[in-house]
């Protein structure tokens, strides 16, 4: 027999080089095959199947295809239109599919927020937990044994979390994502040295959750300035997202000493320092930018502001209970855009300063929808701010008598910028 398996193997190498064998065969016994049906058989045994989730984009609006609880949907996705959000202990989604016995199999899913992922086998439980600021890969690898159907699912963890995009595939048929460099906010905007960050938390990273009431809070927010910005993140709160520079501020952030709310935003450090340029001279910013998460109980933050020595002449905001995208001017007035606005939707916003005129233009880029105003400004001095500026407190009670309730420690605002440009005369 070994004379035979040498033979065959140097056939096979001469084959692969190029030569034709030249060799005496020797007499060999007769070989006892299997026949056809034995073979057929084997190979229906060892045969994968295809496997298949239902409804694996979470499309379908509340997840008819899905056993579910206390989920629900959401339009912050990976892709398409639907995501799964987990807003409380107990949420979980899950599914029964069909495998392959005795394989070893890799199960995905995007994670935006805090999530579990989890494949039950016979009883047993093989899990996987994250928590990630933007959509990220979760993977999870197991065996699964003698059985030919599993159940798999996502679940709420600790704290709020959206999934999208299941697959399952064969573990030797998986390529991993491998990690790229670390990127910095200053690779994607250079000109950040050209402003400083307020985070919503102090130096030590505290912030007010343990006070128990507003004027209790910690208002020792901390700041990051010019080039001490080059290669500087701040995770979560001022980090790289998809491209983008995000900047988010939870509810139970510390503020600046002037403020109730939290906030991760820029502010123009006029002629290199805490300076302020004139109304009458030109002025000039443009930043796109999209509003990606806002609070619960009062659903609105702040992304671009001038700010004065006492008031603001421009505010752009974006609410979700009421007045959508609007600006405030000269501190009090307030005026609706009438652009629609959906979370996640590209706005450029472009504000010229003037011979004491401030006109404010906004762009609704995914749509194609624009709008401007312009008008006196009441204030002769400000300087630009870009960022996340949430409009909403764990004490939002205490200080607006309109609202009930507090928000919640998990609420958070986040607003993802793309770019800047910035034209100052100092």
């Amino acid at each position: 027999m070994a004379v035979r398996v040498f033979f065959f193997f140097s056939l096979l190498l001469m084959a692969c080089v190029g030569h034709e064998p030249n060799l005496a065969i020797p007499s060999l016994p007769d070989l006892e095959l299997p026949d056809a049906d034995e073979e057929d058989a084997e190979e229906d045994e060892n045969e994968r199947i295809n496997l298949f989730i239902v409804d694996a984009g979470l499309e379908q609006t509340d997840f008819p295809d899905w056993q579910s609880q206390e989920v629900n949907n959401s339009s912050i996705t990976y892709s398409g239109k639907n995501a799964v959000k987990f807003a409380r202990e107990g949420a979980y989604i899950s599914q029964e599919i069909a495998i392959s016995p005795n394989e070893t199999y890799v199960l995905q899913v995007y994670l935006k927020g805090s999530g579990q992922l989890w494949a039950e086998v016979g009883g047993q439980y093989y899990t996987i937990e994250g928590n990630f600021t933007s959509y990220t890969l979760l993977s999870l690898h197991f065996s699964v044994g003698d059985f030919d159907a599993i159940t798999i699912g996502g679940s709420w963890f600790e704290t709020e979390g959206r999934m999208d995009d299941f697959s399952i595939d064969y573990a030797d048929e998986v390529e991993e994502e491998i990690p790229v460099e670390d990127v910095f906010p200053t690779d994607i905007i250079p000109s950040l040295t050209q402003w400083k960050i307020s985070l919503p938390v102090d130096e030590n990273g505290n912030d007010s959750r343990d006070a128990a009431h507003v004027e209790e809070r910690n208002n020792q927010a901390f700041e990051i300035k010019d080039d001490h910005l080059i290669d500087y993140q701040y995770d979560p709160y001022f980090t790289v997202q998809d491209g983008e520079v995000a900047f988010m501020a939870h509810c139970a952030g510390a503020t600046t000493r002037g403020s109730k709310y939290p906030r991760s935003e820029l502010r123009q450090r006029v002629g290199g320092g805490d300076n302020y340029w004139s109304v009458h001279q030109y002025q000039y910013l443009k930043t796109q930018l999209r509003v990606v998460h806002l609070p619960e109980v009062k659903p609105e933050v702040c992304m671009v502001q001038i700010h004065g020595p006492e008031d603001e002449p421009l505010r752009v905001q974006y609410s979700e209970r009421k007045h959508g995208l609007h600006i405030i001017w000269n501190e009090t007035n307030k005026e609706e855009t009438e652009l629609a606005y959906t979370l996640g939707e590209l706005l450029e916003v472009e504000v010229t300063v003037a011979h004491g005129s401030i006109t404010c233009r906004i762009e609704n880029l995914d749509r194609g929808e624009s709008w401007s105003k312009t008008y006196l400004s009441e204030d002769q001095t400000g300087y630009f701010k870009v960022g996340c500026y949430t409009q909403s407190s764990i004490f939002l009670s205490e200080f607006n008598s309109s609202f009930t309730e507090n928000e919640p420690l998990t609420a958070y605002g986040q607003v993802n910028v793309r770019s800047i440009e910035l034209k100052e005369t100092y």
